[in-house]
This record gives C-alpha cells, sequence and structure tokens, in this order.
C-alpha cells in the first residue's frame, strides 16, 4: 500500500540529482571489485552449504525456530515479542544454533588458512574479514530480509530508515589479548545493526551502550552487555557503544550494517546533529571527540583528534 501510495509522486515529481562520482572513486571500487570477483573465484570453501543456502527460508537447524516462527508471522507485536530490550534502545535474543557457529568458525579459520586477500572489516578494527569478500553475500541477503529487517520494522516503526534497508556491509570481528583488545567508543555507519557473538571460549569483551548520536545523552553510561554465543544485540547504528578490552581467549562476531539507500540520499543538512553535552568518561571517544583531553588524558601512545585535526590543516596549508 506505501509503494502504490508513493507512486504518482514518483510519477510527477523528477527524480534527485546526485553529485557526480569522482573519476579516482570510481576507479578504487572497480579495482576493489575485481579484487573480491578473484577471491570469490579461487577460494574453496570447506562447507558450501553456506555459500549456496536453499532459496526461500532460512535453514532451520541454523536458527532459533521460535524466533523465526515469529518473524515469519509477520507481525509486528510477536517479533517485539521475541526480543528482550536491555536497555533502552538495546535488544537482546538468541539467533543461531551452535552447528552454524561451528561452521562459520571454522570456515572463517579455512578461510584465513587460504592465504587469500582480504580488506580490513572497517576503519577501526585491524583484525577480521568482510564476509560478502568471501563469498557468502548470500547468506547475509537471506539475513538481513528474515532476520533484521522484520525486526527493524516493529521495533522502530517510525525511525527513519528502519522501514527502507535495502542493503549491508557484513563482516566478522576478533579480539584477543595479543591483538585487538577492545574498541573505542564510536557509532556505526549503519541505519541499524546486528551483533551475532559467534564465541570462541573468551572473558570481559563485553559491550558498553552509551546514548543514541543527536540527542543530549549521547555520551552518557547507559549499559554494559554480556556476550553470549549463539544470541545477538540488535541497535540502531547511531547508538554510541564500544568494545571492552578482552581478558582471555578469542571472541568473534559477525556484525551486519543494514542501510537505507533513500536515507542516504537525503540533504545532509536534515541529519541529526552533535548534542554537546558533558560526558561521561566511560562514553568518550578519543578516535572520534575532539574534547576528549578536556576530561581524561589519552591513552600510550594515541595520537588525539584535536592534534590529527592541527596537522591535516598545516599539510593543507591552513593554518
Amino acid at each position: 500500500k506505501r509503494v502504490l501510495a508513493s507512486l504518482p509522486a514518483m510519477l510527477v515529481e523528477p527524480l534527485p540529482q546526485f553529485p557526480p562520482v569522482p573519476r579516482a572513486m570510481r576507479k578504487r571500487v572497480e579495482l576493489m571489485q575485481q579484487r573480491r570477483t578473484r577471491t570469490i573465484r579461487a577460494y574453496e570453501p570447506l562447507h558450501p552449504e553456506l555459500f549456496q543456502p536453499p532459496a526461500g527460508e532460512l535453514p532451520a537447524a541454523w536458527f532459533d525456530a521460535s524466533l523465526m516462527e515469529a518473524l515469519r508471522a509477520r507481525d509486528d507485536s510477536r517479533a517485539r515479542g521475541a526480543v528482550t530490550e536491555v536497555s533502552p534502545g538495546v535488544f537482546a535474543f538468541p539467533l543461531v544454533s551452535e552447528e552454524f557457529r561451528r561452521l562459520l568458525l571454522d570456515e572463517l579459520d579455512h578461510f584465513e588458512a587460504s592465504g587469500l586477500p582480504s580488506m580490513r572489516p572497517n576503519s577501526m578494527n585491524k583484525y577480521g574479514v568482510i564476509v560478502n569478500e568471501m563469498g557468502l553475500e548470500r547468506l547475509m541477503d537471506q539475513m538481513l530480509l528474515q532476520v533484521l529487517c522484520p525486526l527493524a520494522e516493529a521495533l522502530w516503526p517510525t525511525t527513519a530508515g528502519c522501514r527502507s534497508l535495502d542493503h549491508h556491509h557484513a563482516f566478522v570481528v576478533q579480539y584477543k589479548p595479543s591483538e585487538d583488545r577492545g574498541l573505542d567508543m564510536h557509532h556505526d555507519d549503519s541505519e541499524v545493526t546486528l551483533n551475532l557473538c559467534l564465541g570462541k571460549k573468551f572473558t570481559g569483551a563485553g559491550l558498553t551502550f552509551c546514548g543514541v548520536f543527536g540527542t543530549k545523552d549521547y555520551r552518557r553510561m547507559n549499559y554494559k552487555h554480556v556476550h553470549i554465543p549463539g544470541h545477538a544485540v540488535l541497535h540502531l547504528g547511531r547508538h554510541r557503544h564500544g568494545a571492552d578490552d578482552i581478558g582471555s581467549g578469542e571472541r568473534h562476531n559477525l556484525i551486519l550494517w543494514a542501510r537505507s539507500s533513500s536515507l542516504r540520499a537525503m540533504d545532509p543538512a536534515e541529519r541529526p546533529r552533535h548534542q554537546k553535552e558533558k560526558p561521561d568518561e566511560m562514553c568518550l571517544s578519543y578516535t572520534h571527540d575532539v574534547d576528549y583531553e578536556d576530561y581524561r588524558p589519552l591513552p600510550p601512545g594515541v595520537v588525539g583528534k584535536r592534534e590529527r585535526l592541527a596537522r591535516a590543516r598545516a599539510a593543507g596549508g591552513g593554518g
């Protein structure tokens, strides 16, 4: 009904004009896509069933039966009842079986052993893999459509972008005491984020939540989440959070950043803006907050955002 109601405006009003994509960016994207294609063609999967899931419903043996039954009913009240709001705007629930976790963790180890190239999962994590570059995009598409979209529509029915999620960035992050131990406070480049704990065995490595970008509580302590293998947490991408340091073992999490093309076509002036309220120290980010050093000293070896900006201005001749 919503689509039909919007058709007259689509036929009458001109399509939005998007700025041309710079040639260098087009070339970079083209090279990335070529490398991705070569990697997928060269990789020999350990568990082919992950790469060729059956059309239609996700395999019942891999996903929580009660959750999937509620989501297939396409009833928002049933979907809301299948998850627990552990803190305002943060929802937790069992999602996958031990079998699925084992298959995916085995596949990740197998891919790492292959020696094929892989990009960092995002701008902050140094260890992990973009799973679409392994060839798992079809499975991630199904998770987006059958799990994330119906939950987002039920939990945030009036939040911009949550009813128009149409693409994703999916990756696995890993934490070890000798590698990435934790992750600084941040919010995601997504409209909605699904964070699924795969294991393995670990201590520490929880998830600390603050507030939502654009609100006065953005940098106020909210909630500490304890990861349970096989369970997921769902939140808005604008919800500030950080990964607590791992104590021992290894933690691997599958992250699905769900995005809305229509929301991203908005005028940037219409998007939420940072509210500069006094923060809780736990919610400060040395990566993103220019006023971090007003409240606490920088961690050893870290260059603060204030100095990084000053260096960039000096390099650009801007004083």
